[in-house]
């Protein structure tokens, strides 16, 4: 089976130290990003929490 080539900008520094992270996990990027997007089908959206919470500060003063 043959897989389509994607290009992805990113920025070099946060790749290498992803890069190094994903491989004490024996993890490849490309393989990352395989599982993130797998993920993101399963959940029908981002499968990380993206609200917005108030400061805990905010939170006393009410």
């Amino acid at each position: 089976m043959s897989v389509p080539t994607t290009t992805m900008r990113i920025d070099p520094e946060l790749k290498d130290e992803a890069n190094k992270v994903l491989g004490e996990l024996g993890l490849s990027l490309s393989g990352a990003v395989t599982i993130f997007l797998k993920a993101v089908v399963r959940e029908q959206g981002l499968p990380i929490d993206m609200s917005i919470k108030p400061d805990k500060t905010d939170e006393s003063n009410r």
